[in-house]
C-alpha cells in the first residue's frame, strides 16, 4: 500500500480540521430547572414533617398554630408563618425560652444538579434561592451571641446574631425585636453540575453555660425553594452541515486511499 500523496495529506488535515471546529461550535441555551427541594414546606398543621430533610440537634417541624409562632413579645414569632407548618430550630417544645439553651442545630438538605438534562449536556446552573425565616429571643448583652445562619455548600447566604435582642427572657411582655427574611431570595451564577447542600443551623452559644444571664433564641424557616436555569450545550445547524460534508469528505478520501 502506498504513503499517502502530499495533496491527500492535506485534505485529511483540513477535513479533521472542519471536524474539530464543527465539534466546538455548540451554542448555550436556557433550560428551566424544576424545584429541587423536597418538603421545603414541611408539610401540613395537621401533619408538620422534616421529611427530605437531615436533622441535627433541636430540630422540630411545627404547626403554625404552635405558641412559639403565635406567642408575641420574644416569647415567639407573632404568627409570621401563617396557615401551614415550618421549622424551628433551637426548642424543644412550648414558646421561645424552653430548652436547649446553648448547642448547635440544623436542617439540611443535599440535592443534585445533573450534568444531563432534558437530553442536552449541560455546561452551568444559575440557582434562585429563596425561603421565610424569623429569628427572636433572648441575647445576653455581651460579647458572645447566637448566630443563625443558611449556607449552600459552605458559601454564607445570611446570618443574623441576636445582638437586637433584649436581654430579658423570653416573655410575651418583653420587648420584640425579632429578624426576619419575607421572603429571602438570592441568585447565584454559574453553578457547575454537582451535588449541594442547602442547610440552615443556629449556634446557640455555650460559653455562658452556668450563669443566669444566659442567651436564649429560637429560628423558625418556612417556604424553602430552589429553582433556576440550566445553560444546555446545543449544536448549531451550521454544525451538523460540517460534520455531514466532513463525514462524507473522508469516506471518499478512504476510497481513494484504497484505490492507491
Amino acid at each position: 500500500m502506498k504513503c499517502l500523496k502530499p495533496l491527500q495529506k492535506t485534505l485529511a488535515f483540513a477535513l479533521g480540521l472542519v471536524l474539530v471546529v464543527g465539534l466546538q461550535q455548540a451554542q448555550a441555551v436556557p433550560v428551566a430547572l424544576d424545584e429541587v427541594i423536597v418538603n421545603g414546606g414541611f408539610g401540613s398543621n395537621a401533619s408538620p414533617s422534616l421529611a427530605g430533610w437531615t436533622p441535627a440537634g433541636t430540630a422540630l417541624a411545627r404547626p403554625s398554630t404552635n405558641a412559639a409562632n403565635t406567642n408575641g413579645g420574644n416569647a415567639g414569632f407573632n404568627s409570621f408563618f401563617t396557615n401551614a407548618a415550618f421549622a424551628l430550630l433551637g426548642n424543644s417544645t412550648g414558646n421561645i425560652g424552653n430548652n436547649p439553651i446553648a448547642g448547635t442545630s440544623s436542617i439540611s438538605q443535599t440535592f443534585t444538579l445533573p450534568t444531563v438534562l432534558d437530553g442536552s449536556s449541560i455546561r452551568d446552573y444559575d440557582l434562585t434561592i429563596s425561603f421565610r425565616t424569623a429569628f427572636d429571643g433572648r441575647d445576653a448583652s455581651t460579647n458572645v451571641h447566637d448566630i443563625f445562619s443558611a449556607t449552600l455548600n459552605g458559601l454564607t447566604l445570611f446570618a443574623q446574631n441576636s445582638s437586637p435582642f433584649p436581654d430579658l427572657a423570653p416573655g410575651t411582655g418583653n420587648d420584640n425585636n425579632q429578624l426576619v427574611n419575607n421572603p429571602y431570595v438570592g441568585t447565584i451564577l454559574g453553578l457547575l453540575p454537582g451535588d449541594y447542600t442547602l442547610t440552615f443551623i443556629l449556634n446557640e452559644d455555650a460559653t455562658l453555660a452556668g450563669t443566669t444571664n444566659r442567651t436564649n433564641t429560637a429560628a423558625g424557616i418556612d417556604n424553602v425553594s430552589v429553582t433556576g436555569t440550566a445553560d444546555a450545550m446545543i449544536p448549531e445547524p451550521g454544525t451538523f452541515i460540517l460534520l455531514g460534508s466532513g463525514l462524507v469528505a473522508l469516506g471518499l478520501l478512504g476510497r481513494n486511499r484504497k484505490r492507491s
